[in-house]
């Protein structure tokens, strides 16, 4: 655990106002996410407005370099935000989607994040979600043992 400390501290300072965030909420998805990002599927995330209000979700900033952890906290990967586009759940565009890498469709992709949004209680077809799109500037070689 102390060495996962030192890696924070130093990723913190060579990436200073970098923020720390999870792909998705349990051990198995993150690791899937992660493995996704790995493998080049997964370029862009979304995160939930309302979420970013009340705090558990930092906002995401253009150019602004982040750390990808593992569920249980380990530095996974540094990000670096490239794109960002406010959307309605409802007005997601498939290639935005698809570019998420989880689904073969818009259709799949809706399904899925809905079943999200709704585990985490938020959901409303009209919600706001920030549409990330990310490069990947560092693979730190964590791996989740959700898998």
């Amino acid at each position: 655990m102390e060495e996962g400390r030192a890696m924070m501290e130093d990723l913190q300072s060579r990436y200073p106002g970098a923020a720390t965030y999870v792909f998705g909420d349990s051990a198995r998805l993150s690791a899937e996410l992660l493995a996704l990002v790995r493998s080049g599927a997964k370029r862009a995330t979304c995160c939930a407005v309302a979420d970013v209000t009340a705090g558990r979700e930092a906002l995401p900033g253009i150019g602004r370099h982040d750390i990808a952890t593992t569920f249980d906290g380990r530095p996974a990967l540094v990000t670096r935000t490239v794109e960002l586009r406010l959307v309605r759940f409802c007005d997601m565009r498939e290639e935005m989607a698809l570019a998420e890498g989880e689904d073969e469709t818009l259709a799949g992709w809706r399904e899925g994040h809905e079943r999200y949004y709704r585990r985490a209680g938020i959901f409303d077809p009209e919600m706001e979600l920030i549409w990330e799109r990310f490069d990947v500037v560092e693979d730190l070689g964590a791996v989740d043992d959700a898998g």
